[in-house]
């Protein structure tokens, strides 16, 4: 059986997330409705997130009536933070997406009250059945102290796992050392809990990591770490979802 995960994503909706350098492709089932909302970075956050969600869908076969085992939370964050989602089992891809469509980028940036709710969401809802994910999607334009990503993973590993903290970069390379500096952190921690480095912690989560959305490559190894990929007959570019 594969493993199921609390997925909490934390969206950045900040102003200058309406940068158009990054935007939502023109070629899917939702694309019309993103476009005409958030035709920006953050629209590209929102394109991505549907593209998670509906391949997670068909690799656990939730797409197919079956029961999904992972719940999944949102956290949006510019200099406040709103939870639209969380905790949820039940609403399709679709529904998810509906209900972050009434937002948009605005405001300041602020990485560490949306680190600390991200702390919070997971301690909320912590469960031994579910490992512990946290996929930070932003463009790099805040900055935050270590100490913030040291409680939040020694928080996971006190709790009982290590947490798997993904960034993903909507932004230029130049502005995102805090995000890669941020997933440096959650590595070692995961690999300084007991039985990491290879042990039975190590091997229990998928590795923290940091991605770009241009690096095709790089989002096929995160999505293919929780299992959107075929096993059957191997990666192929149909498994890929598609990086907006």
């Amino acid at each position: 059986m594969q493993p199921s995960y609390h997925v909490i994503f934390v969206g950045d909706r900040s102003s200058s997330m309406t940068t158009r350098d990054r935007q939502p492709l023109r070629n899917t089932p939702v694309s019309a409705r993103i476009v005409a909302r958030s035709d920006d970075r953050f629209g590209a956050v929102l394109c991505s997130l549907h593209s998670f969600w509906s391949a997670r869908a068909t690799a656990v076969g939730s797409s197919r009536g079956i029961a999904r085992r992972d719940a999944y939370s949102v956290i949006l964050f510019n200099h406040k933070v709103e939870t639209p989602i969380e905790h949820d089992f039940n609403s399709s891809p679709d529904q998810l997406l509906d209900t972050l469509l009434r937002y948009e980028g605005c405001g300041w940036t602020d990485f560490t009250a949306a680190i600390n709710h991200a702390q919070v969401i997971l301690e909320r809802h912590w469960s031994t059945e579910r490992l512990p994910v946290i996929i930070f999607l932003s463009d790099g334009e805040c900055s935050i102290a270590d100490e913030t990503m040291d409680d939040l993973c020694r928080t996971s590993v006190r709790l009982g796992k290590p947490v798997s903290f993904h960034a993903v970069s909507f932004g230029q390379d130049a502005e995102s050392r805090y995000l890669r500096r941020m997933t440096d952190i959650a590595r070692n921690a995961q690999n300084n809990a007991p039985g990491g480095a290879g042990g039975a912690a190590a091997n229990a989560t998928v590795p923290s990591s940091y991605t770009s959305v241009l690096d095709t490559v790089r989002f096929f190894v995160l999505c293919s770490s929780f299992g959107l990929t075929s096993r059957d007959t191997g990666p192929t570019r149909g498994d890929i979802p598609r990086v907006c």
